[in-house]
């Protein structure tokens, strides 16, 4: 499954990462959100990352400077620099990531702060936040923190040929307890009292040749190890010595980084233990839920996926025409990776477990769980015919014991149908007999609930019921769906059908219209017979689409 290089993804994929935020129902439940970070610092949505199915990218974030004076600034990265490499702390509620000579925190508001190094002064002096200098911070790897407990520390490699790795301790007032972590506390996430710099600290060792990738792992040490790749081996440096020394004594030296895997300068592709295995040339390294790392091993117009357990055993599992690189391992458990001409993402499906976002949960307390009104209403909804409900729907030959009071409060159609005077109100049942079934089962889970996933297939038979049945909000979300999947192959009917639909649908058929222009040439190539399509059934809409289009080309040429 290939994603290729859209309007959208129009700068190179230079690194992938999941985070959590609070999500739309009302008890603010943490939900996931797989973001891929190009090199000109755009973060885009991978939409469909946490479900077994397709996989779309969402328009770049807004994002904004942290701190603008209470001004509302869109952060801008200086000229110059590239961006790589995000990771999600769940410890902190936030992304850090890349930029040119500095590393970066991305909050769950969007807003953006620089937190350690300067974006385009190089150097190679340890300090505290902006004081500290790195050159060209790569492959950033999130750890143990002091206690071992939480993810409290990150790792990059640095140097003009990646050979030394820099700890970056980030502040205990960013930290957020487990508990909340889970409660998605995001506004605690760094608003504690105490330091509220990044301190940089560079491990006494270089590596073993320059490294081509980095990542911590949770074996080999009461703080885990760090495993280095260089182009053909990768090394193990167990991590504990590089902290304070007992008394505030000067720190003991880290331990030489070991052989974990393959031979230094010796290329290859051969599965093996230990000195046995063959890299040609490794370019990115994650880790899955079993502590194996997953690592990509470029070559020759290919490249080859890779798994290390931790006794350094080395197996293929795949071989893909192309070289990608810097590899993640997605929610759903498909592995994600990039490439650089022409910007691209490939999605393989390996079966692979996610290391989980969140800590363990803490025992289950003794006695019922807690009570939400959404899951007590889905309950219901789910417990019918249980004897309580007082009337039924009637759609598609199927027959829903429903509540009368919960429509009339939730929906303004039943309310009018219910008790605004017509003489069928009272009685036991009532019919929608053009409503598609499928859609009206999300449209009462919506009116129960007040959420609902909305399939993509589905998406726009429930925007029609839900405006028809007068729920705007649901109207909303399902427009929202049917945006997101929009294709060059099915951009066209959608267009056709959102003008059809006349007023509720004139954003959506706004942001097609944008849609349709950025991906103009697109379309005429792999659709070529939909804009006939829409010429005969909408020649007004395909006149202002054409105008469009011709002005957007002119713009191209008297700014390039």
């Amino acid at each position: 499954m290939i994603l290729k290089g859209t309007p959208e993804v129009h700068h190179i994929p230079w690194g992938f990462t999941t985070r959590l935020r609070p999500g739309p129902n009302a008890d603010g439940e943490l939900q996931p959100e797989t973001l891929v970070l190009t090199e000109e610092g755009s973060f885009c949505p991978l939409l469909g990352a946490s479900s077994r199915g397709e996989l779309s990218l969402g328009p770049a974030l807004e994002l904004y400077e942290k701190d603008a004076g209470g001004v509302r600034r869109a952060f801008q990265r200086p000229l110059g620099t590239t961006s790589s490499d995000p990771v999600f702390v769940p410890s902190t509620l936030s992304v850090f990531f890349c930029g040119g000579h500095a590393v970066y925190r991305l909050h769950g508001d969007n807003t953006v702060e620089l937190v350690a190094g300067h974006p385009t002064e190089a150097g190679d002096e340890d300090g505290v936040g902006t004081n500290a200098r790195m050159h060209v911070p790569v492959y950033l790897s999130t750890g143990s923190g002091r206690g071992g407990q939480q993810e409290g520390d990150l790792y990059s490699l640095v140097g003009e040929i990646n050979d030394r790795v820099v700890r970056l301790e980030l502040p205990a007032a960013w930290q957020v307890e487990p508990s909340g972590i889970a409660a998605g506390e995001v506004a605690g996430a760094g608003a504690g009292a105490g330091e509220q710099r990044v301190r940089v600290t560079t491990l006494p060792f270089s590596a073993p040749d320059e490294a081509w990738g980095l990542t911590h792992v949770t074996w080999g040490g009461p703080y885990g190890s760090l495993v280095l790749a260089t182009s053909t081996a990768l090394h193990r440096l167990t991590l504990g010595g590089e902290g304070p020394g007992e008394g505030g004594a000067p720190a003991p030296p880290a331990p030489a980084p070991v052989l974990l895997a393959g031979r230094e300068g010796e290329e290859g592709h051969v599965d093996g233990r230990g000195e046995q295995a063959r890299f040609q040339d490794i370019c990115g390294l994650t880790v899955d839920n079993s502590g194996n790392i997953l690592l990509a091993d470029s070559g020759h117009g290919t490249t080859v996926v890779r798994q290390v357990t931790p006794d350094g055993t080395a197996t293929t599992l795949g071989e893909v025409d192309a070289r990608y690189q810097r590899p993640a391992i997605l929610p759903n458990g498909y592995l994600a990776l990039s490439r650089k001409d022409p910007p691209s993402l490939l999605v393989l499906d390996l079966g692979l477990k996610p290391t989980p976002l969140l800590p363990p949960a803490p025992p289950a307390p003794v006695g019922p769980p807690r009570r939400t009104l959404h899951a007590d209403m889905g309950a219901l909804l789910d417990a019918q015919p249980d004897g309580t409900a007082d009337l039924i729907l009637v759609v598609g030959g199927r027959r829903l014991p429903v509540h009368r009071a919960i429509l009339i409060a939730r929906c303004d159609y039943f309310r009018s149908q219910l008790e605004g005077g017509f003489a069928d109100g009272a009685a036991p049942e009532l019919s929608l007999p053009d409503a598609n079934p499928a859609a009206f089962e999300l449209l009462l889970r919506f009116v129960y609930t007040g959420a609902v996933d909305i399939p993509p297939a589905l998406a726009p038979a429930v925007a029609e019921l839900a405006d028809r049945l007068l729920l705007p909000e649901l109207c909303s979300d399902a427009q929202a769906v049917v945006l997101s999947g929009v294709s060059a192959e099915t951009v066209v009917g959608s267009l056709l059908w959102a003008e059809r639909l006349g007023a509720s649908f004139l954003g959506l058929l706004s942001s097609l219209k944008a849609w349709y222009l950025k991906h103009h040439e697109e379309v005429r190539r792999e659709a070529g017979a939909s804009l006939e399509r829409l010429c005969v059934e909408s020649p007004k809409l395909m006149l202002e689409l054409m105008d469009g289009a011709i002005a957007r080309a002119a713009k191209r040429q008297r700014t390039a």
